[in-house]
């Protein structure tokens, strides 16, 4: 091979999840891309790429491995599932170890795929074309997350994004309560008290809007996944910035990353706003 992509230890701890992602990503689209077999390992192998690509030099020695670096590449490749560059291997369908470049993946560069936090205007106008128009407040409240965090005041910005993520998941759940019209149902909304309650009553009732819409399955896909992944957001951004009692801990990283995923799931939350309206 013409280039080596090995990490040594200090840099796995350096290297941003996203810059991991893009690495992982080039080195896909290397692999999957050749006209002939370049690499000795199955090439589109997630876990092959990591032992021997990024963890090992082309002599064999093997790199110590940083104590944050499987989250991380873990995180890195959940970005690339989750911009809809890779699925899984169709020919390997026992192991989603297997990946293969979806048409996204085969036309997109590798540095193009994440959406930019120092272009805020260009991630708005990208998620109104994938969904429409968005809801005010949370429109009002994603602008001032990313606004604010180009200026680099990280609490403020995790306080928006905590309240944009708490009116996506309310909003949504007074959907689905509105839309099943069972009094089961409005009981079991009535009782929900706090963003965890309104996320688990959506999660537990995603079947039941499934079997209403027969055929739309793939609107509904990782929903409650998503849903709890806006709780997190809500639970450890806005708590943690908005409660004076101590200092906040905002980690610039894990906020910037926060800010670059949460379209791809506000895509598929307010596209099941839009069809429940």
């Amino acid at each position: 091979m013409d280039d080596s992509y090995t990490l040594e230890t200090d840099t796995q701890g350096r290297i941003s999840v996203e810059e991991l992602a893009a690495l992982a990503f080039k080195i896909l689209k290397r692999n999957l891309s050749a006209k002939r077999r370049i690499v000795s390992y199955n090439s589109g192998s997630l876990a092959a790429i990591k032992a021997f690509e990024l963890l090992r030099l082309p002599d064999g020695r093997e790199m110590n491995i940083h104590p944050t670096f499987e989250k991380k590449y873990a995180q890195a490749i959940q970005i690339l599932r989750d911009s809809g560059l890779i699925m899984q291997d169709h020919t390997q369908t026992h192991s989603a170890d297997f990946v293969e470049l979806t048409l996204k993946g085969e036309q997109l560069e590798a540095t193009q795929f994440l959406p930019t936090v120092e272009a805020p205007e260009k991630l708005i106008i990208e998620l109104k074309s994938s969904v429409g128009p968005l809801d005010g407040i949370i429109e009002i409240y994603l602008k001032e997350a990313l606004a604010t965090f180009k200026a680099n005041f990280l609490i403020s910005s995790a306080f928006c994004l905590g309240v944009m993520s708490e009116r996506c998941i309310l909003l949504l759940s007074q959907a689905v309560e509105t839309d099943l019209k069972d009094s089961a149902i409005s009981d079991q909304y009535s009782k929900c008290r706090w963003v965890k309650d309104h996320a688990g009553f959506i999660s537990n009732n995603i079947n039941k809007l499934k079997k209403k819409r027969p055929g739309k399955d793939e609107i509904f896909r990782d929903l409650d996944t998503k849903i709890n992944i806006l709780a997190s957001y809500y639970r450890l951004t806005r708590n943690e910035a908005g409660h004076p009692d101590f200092e906040p801990r905002i980690e610039r990283p894990e906020l910037e990353l926060a800010l670059k995923t949460v379209p791809k799931y506000l895509e598929t939350i307010l596209g099941v706003l839009k069809m429940l309206a």
